[in-house]
């Protein structure tokens, strides 16, 4: 991952702040608290789907497998800091984690700490990209912003529990 930050770095300037936000193999919702103070869940979009042949590939499930998908928002100080979008097999949770993770608004991290499951994150991809109007209108920047992602798997008991997707403006961190 240092490599690909490294050429990232080089097709635009990363504060030492994006750099921990692009690679932390922990909470980003806990480096969040620390600059910005309470962060809030505000859920998007909340609904089972099936697996395609990309999602079951990335996930190690069969297709047409019952995934739940989730987009939501983290704000602090009443403004938008990242948009997540997680993908999760039904069939890998137990029922409190998904009792939890599809009733409330709490981070992901949160709801592992509270129920102690023990996990690690795996970053599998970073990069840029164009604010389209959607995610434009969500952070309150102009439609071709730059933005800036993270891919990464949440690993428990050596299974891919989720797949999460983590957006951010660029001149948000800087």
């Amino acid at each position: 991952m240092l490599e690909r930050l490294e050429a990232l770095g080089r097709e635009v300037p990363l504060s030492p702040l994006q750099k921990i936000l692009l690679t932390t193999d922990g909470s980003v919702t806990r480096i969040l608290e620390a600059l910005a103070g309470p962060v809030r869940v505000e859920t998007v979009v909340q609904r089972v789907v099936e697996a395609d042949g990309e999602r079951a590939g990335l996930l190690g499930v069969e297709e047409g497998e019952e995934l739940n998908y989730r987009v939501v928002t983290l704000l602090g100080r009443g403004r938008p800091l990242v948009r997540a979008v997680s993908y999760t097999p039904l069939k890998r949770l137990k029922p409190e984690f998904r009792e939890e993770i599809m009733r409330r608004d709490l981070p992901i991290g949160a709801i592992m700490a509270r129920l102690r499951m023990e996990a690690r994150r795996e970053v599998r991809d970073l990069g840029t990209a164009k604010a389209d109007g959607e995610l434009a209108g969500v952070f309150g920047v102009g439609e071709g912003s730059l933005l800036l992602w993270r891919n990464y798997h949440i690993i428990h008991q050596g299974t891919i529990l989720m797949n999460i997707t983590e957006t951010f403006p660029y001149e948000a961190f800087r």
